[in-house]
């Protein structure tokens, strides 16, 4: 234990060093500040109207239906929010009790046709013999927002492994590697000596980035069991880096490749049907994926993520197993 933890501190103190830890953990963090922007913007292209209150509440109510409304006054402060810089619509009515719709020019085609087909509805209601029932699909959060985080997620798993894969890097540049296979170091002890750094990275920003993202509400106990379970993507990272990498810039080269499967298995599980999805399941990112995806819709039991899990460490150890000669021949 003494020996993993000696490892454990010489790695944080060559990583603090040269500023990798740091950037590794607040460039999650800055992706997270910038997708919360990003959401928040896509939140608001919703419709938007400024009304009259001379409509009646009934007509307010009609339109907060289909968009935000700001209620105003009179006409010309109507007017001065329509010419406002986003895109907004103006309702408004007249003596003869017929509605207008206040536009500047420069809306978009729903912000110019939807207000007309709002009014013309209440104006002239149609009656349409249709029968239809109403499914709850379970979800509260957007579709884009549950995906970018779960992605988001993922990446701070390549980070964390560049962390271990650069601090091999180093020791091999610096020829400590070679004085460590003559010291009473076993494999293992060097193996979780190196994987510690890498594991409390993912914890550690893992929590930050839901919390930026509004999402705090997730089960943080499974989020806690699925980043333990996909800390073993980490690991075996880390190891391919910094075992098939002579130098720094190879170190990056190889990371960047490792983004590859990363990407595939996300593209995958969104794009493929069901049925086509063995095209990319062989990869561990895509059970991590579909593991925090389903937490973060909170449609996960701790039957599937202890499945994922099963999945996730089942195809890390064997690709350890295939991998194993290459990897002590780099770190040798």
């Amino acid at each position: 234990m003494r020996r993993i933890w000696a490892i454990f501190c010489r790695d944080l103190s060559s990583s603090m060093r040269e500023f990798l830890l740091l950037y590794m953990i607040f460039a999650p963090i800055f992706l997270a500040l910038l997708f919360r922007i990003f959401i928040s913007s896509a939140g608001s292209a919703a419709l938007m109207f400024a009304v009259d209150e001379r409509v009646g509440e009934d007509v307010i109510g009609t339109f907060k239906k289909y968009g935000s409304v700001e209620v105003y006054k009179n006409v010309e402060e109507i007017k001065r929010r329509v010419a406002g810089a986003d895109d907004v619509a103006g309702i408004t009515i007249n003596e003869s009790g017929d509605y207008i719709v206040i536009l500047d020019g420069g809306e978009t085609h729903d912000t110019r046709e939807i207000p007309k087909m709002i009014i013309r509805d209440m104006v002239d209601p149609r009656q349409l013999e249709i029968s239809f029932s109403v499914r709850d699909l379970g979800v509260t959060r957007s579709p884009v927002a549950r995906v970018g985080a779960a992605s988001l997620i993922l990446t701070v798993f390549a980070l964390a492994g560049a962390v271990i894969g650069f601090n091999i890097i180093e020791e091999k540049e610096g020829k400590t590697l070679s004085a460590i296979n003559v010291t009473p170091v076993r494999r293992f002890e060097f193996i979780a000596g190196k994987s510690i750094t890498g594991l409390a990275v993912s914890i550690m920003i893992v929590y930050p980035v839901l919390w930026i993202l509004d999402m705090w509400s997730v089960d943080k106990a499974k989020i806690f069991a699925m980043t333990l379970s996909s800390s073993a993507i980490t690991i075996l990272a880390g190891f391919l880096i910094g075992a098939m990498s002579g130098n720094q810039v190879e170190g990056i080269a190889n990371l960047k490749v490792s983004m590859l499967p990363l990407s595939a298995s996300v593209v995958g599980a969104l794009m493929l049907p069901p049925d086509k999805h063995f095209f990319v399941s062989w990869i561990p990112t895509y059970w991590s994926f579909k593991g925090f995806d389903e937490i973060i819709k909170n449609s996960a039991s701790w039957g599937q993520i202890g499945i994922y899990s099963a999945w996730i460490l089942g195809l890390v150890l064997a690709a350890f197993l295939v991998l194993s000669k290459r990897i002590k021949r780099g770190i040798a």
